[in-house]
């Protein structure tokens, strides 16, 4: 009875194995693959992520910001993913402002900037291949959605492969003389 169970037990756990090991090949892979600037005092954001794209599917993720901090962003991918560079688009959440797009700044997978006040902005990552309208994904809903729009083709098989989006961030440096404050006067109440 010990040997039935250990055979269902190990044959569980070979015909799981292979679909959960795709599932998880991208966790972390922003930290492995994505040029870091620790040497240069940017330190990880923990709302960095990574995920299994196809080709041409496109994912947002909402990030929180935070006032006087310096921001960067990079991009990487597998190489199996399909000819050219990653899109990124930035805009603000509640207003749809657009922060930037890469398009426009010759497909550059690194983008800083200065955050002066505090909000959330949503980051749109498009992998090459399409234009993005394949299929859309909101953070961890983006390989649902993949799944949906491309039936029952597996991501390797199809052009795709792991995008990683790893933030980083370091207090921003006070430029100019900064803002006057007012001297304090003792004579009065």
């Amino acid at each position: 009875m010990r040997t039935f169970r250990f055979i269902i037990s190990v044959t569980c756990i070979l015909l799981t194995g292979g679909s959960a090991f795709s599932q998880q090949s991208c966790t972390g892979f922003h930290k492995k693959n994505c040029n870091s600037g620790s040497k240069d005092g940017w330190v990880y954001n923990s709302q960095s992520k990574s995920g299994l794209f196809l080709e041409g599917m496109s994912s947002e993720i909402k990030i929180v910001i935070f006032k006087d901090f310096d921001y960067s962003i990079n991009l990487c991918n597998d190489k199996g993913l399909g000819k050219g560079e990653l899109g990124m688009i930035v805009k603000d959440a509640k207003t749809n402002e657009m922060i930037y797009d890469n398009s426009v700044d010759n497909m550059t997978q690194h983008f800083e900037f200065t955050c002066e006040t505090t909000r959330s902005i949503i980051v749109t990552v498009v992998a090459p291949g399409g234009d993005g309208s394949e299929s859309k994904g909101k953070g961890n809903d983006a390989k649902k959605s993949s799944e949906k729009s491309s039936g029952t083709k597996s991501a390797e098989g199809s052009g795709g492969g792991c995008v990683g989006l790893l933030i980083e961030q370091m207090a921003s440096h006070p430029t100019g003389f900064g803002p006057m404050k007012p001297e304090k006067k003792d004579g009065g109440k």
